[in-house]
């Protein structure tokens, strides 16, 4: 997602933390809650021992500088323990980057499972942050070190040294840094927000040889990122005609079928596969709204989590309906059906290791702390409750 283009307008109010379907969902399956209270949600992966794991963006912080809006370190990587009313969670990664507010920060994306490790990448770049120096004139005696370590950790991919302590990370490649002078080089014609440089990795996904597919919303570009680090470009994701219904490609996740091919969907309601050779698109519009996550199934069905599931507002901005979430079904012949409907804020879905349940973010641009929101800093009634993760059990 662009930076900008998580501000966006909502109306209207979600009941309780119920351990049930939410308020106003439609769905084919039985959707049941197992976690809640989460931190802007984003990207969930389920690990081989059948523990979901979120991607947590944070709230920011208390260092507001010019126009960054305020940061911090709150991101962190989550793992979630029990069922029902017993649930827990662990933090197995915190201290990461978080930048905007409380109300959908820009920090971590995508989680990937991958040769016995935990990815995950941060949807920043170094090159946003500037001179550090510059940007704390007048600010308090800590903030060159905050910005400091914030523009350090922006734009990394990286690994967790254990899925059960916090030990930290080990930097993989910088995808961030990567995809800003990649965008700068290569300039998108007619789209103003692509200069000097943009970057935003949001998506992840296993790749062969141990190496990683990362999807960037702000460079538009699908990257591919070796076992050792290496960061190439594979293909770009060219804006919609006439830049509707908005401005920007905006492609925010890698789905991978057993056959090797990528499905590359976008918050501008298109769906793209590459096939190794080509960047083909496969759908556009109807059921493929603005989507920010996407799976593959052993049989090559893909799951697409709407943020929204129509695409309304004007050039540049989408302006999405409160409780207008869903999740789609793509068969391999492209057969679109909604699996559940009326869900707010859907940012992340994974598969189940079995396959027959589907884990998704909801809630996804709201804070654990509901107090920090104020009519300044997030749109009335955008969160009515915290993030919470649900299991949508699958059937035939």
């Amino acid at each position: 997602m662009r930076r900008n283009a998580l501000l966006l307008t909502v109306v209207g109010v979600m009941a309780g933390l119920a351990l049930a379907a939410p308020a106003h969902a439609h769905s084919s399956g039985h959707l049941r809650t197992i976690a809640t209270g989460l931190d802007n949600p984003r990207g969930i992966v389920v690990l081989p021992s059948g523990r979901v794991v979120v991607a947590e963006a944070g709230h920011a912080g208390d260092l507001c500088v010019g126009p960054l809006g305020c940061l911090g370190l709150t991101g962190r990587v989550t793992a979630i323990f029990g069922r029902h009313h017993k649930q827990q969670k662990r933090a197995l990664a915190t201290g990461l980057p978080s930048v905007g507010g409380p109300f959908a920060t820009f920090g971590l994306g995508g989680l990937a499972w991958q040769k016995q490790a935990l990815y995950s990448v941060v949807g920043l770049n170094p090159q946003l942050f500037g001179d550090p120096v510059a940007d704390c004139q007048g600010g308090p005696p800590d903030c060159v070190d905050t910005v400091t370590r914030v523009q350090q950790l922006s734009g990394t991919l990286n690994r967790i040294r254990s899925l059960h302590h916090d030990h930290g990370w080990d930097e993989v490649a910088g995808v961030g840094e990567f995809d800003f002078d990649y965008a700068a080089a290569h300039p998108d014609p007619g789209n103003p927000e692509y200069l000097p440089g943009d970057a935003n990795p949001f998506g992840v996904a296993a790749g062969p040889d141990g190496g990683l597919y990362v999807v960037d919303a702000a460079s538009n570009t699908l990257d591919f990122v070796t076992s050792s680090g290496e960061v190439s470009v594979l293909a770009f994701v060219p804006d919609p005609p006439n830049h509707q219904p908005i401005y920007d490609a905006a492609p925010t996740c890698a789905a991978v079928t057993a056959d090797g091919d990528v499905y590359v969907a976008t918050e501008s309601s298109s769906l793209w596969r590459w096939d190794g050779h080509a960047l083909t698109e496969v759908l556009s519009g109807g059921k493929v709204g603005q989507v920010v996550g996407c799976v593959a199934d052993e049989d090559g069905n893909l799951y697409l989590a709407n943020l929204s599931s129509r695409i309304q507002g004007s050039v540049g901005e989408a302006a999405p309906t409160a409780f207008d979430g869903s999740i789609v079904k793509v068969t391999p012949d492209l057969e679109t059906s909604y699996l559940v409907t009326g869900l707010n804020y859907p940012s992340g879905i994974a598969l189940g290791r079995d396959d027959d349940a589907l884990y998704v973010a909801l809630n996804g641009l709201c804070p654990s702390d509901l107090s920090l929101l104020t009519p300044d800093n997030s749109p009335p009634g955008a969160c009515p409750a915290p993030g919470q993760i649900a299991r949508l059990e699958l059937h035939d």
